[in-house]
């Protein structure tokens, strides 16, 4: 599983850019490839998908990029809801991500809808999905480590909700120098007591 590639912009496409990383040369699709500069930081997703042609299955992965780890965050709920692929989802990242996260929030159907790929109908299905995501607000601003616990959680299928409890509980730990698989299994281990304790809730969705 990746976070984020350190590399170079060697090429900008209409949907995509070439970034070399190690010396190798990956395609990457994007929000908008002219945002992009050389040398810097992408938070990247990696989708696979089971594709059968002539009678055989083979895996297919498509690599997608954002320069910031708010975009790839909402990318990565959009991908929760019913009818939403990454191609969908990354066409809804283009427009504003905190207006997004305004409508989703406000239960706002109409102005949602108004949004560039957001048809009324995809409107319904990402409110009544993703609403609760944004009844607390996750930090603009995180650090390496805690990009790469929300990272983990999220792929393993923790709500947003109780990642981010997590991640508040061991920040007031004040914990120096701890291992990265330490601190996501410590943040496990909150969400479950605090699932069983508090409300007995699945913890996967």
């Amino acid at each position: 599983m990746y976070s984020y590639f350190y590399g170079k912009v060697v090429s900008l496409n209409r949907k995509t850019i070439t970034f070399d990383c190690q010396s190798k040369g990956y395609i990457i699709n994007v929000i908008n490839p002219n945002e992009f500069k050389l040398n810097e930081k992408i938070f990247l997703y990696v989708y696979n998908q089971l594709v059968s042609n002539n009678a055989k299955n083979f895996m297919l992965e498509e690599l997608y990029g954002f320069k910031q780890y708010q975009q790839k965050e909402m990318f990565l709920l959009l991908m929760r809801c019913v009818g939403i692929g990454p191609k969908t989802a990354i066409s809804i990242c283009k427009n504003d991500i905190n207006l997004l996260k305004q409508f989703i929030s406000n239960k706002d159907y109409d102005n949602l809808s108004k949004c560039h790929s957001i048809t009324p109908k995809l409107s319904k299905v990402i409110i009544d999905t993703l609403s609760e995501y944004f009844s607390i607000q996750f930090p603009e601003k995180i650090d390496k480590k805690e990009n790469q616990i929300f990272s983990a959680l999220d792929a393993l299928g923790y709500k947003k909700n109780d990642i981010l409890f997590a991640l508040c509980e061991i920040e007031k730990m004040k914990i120096e120098n701890a291992k990265l698989p330490d601190l996501i299994s410590k943040a496990i281990k909150i969400i479950l007591n605090k699932n069983q304790i508090h409300n007995n809730e699945p913890i996967h969705q």
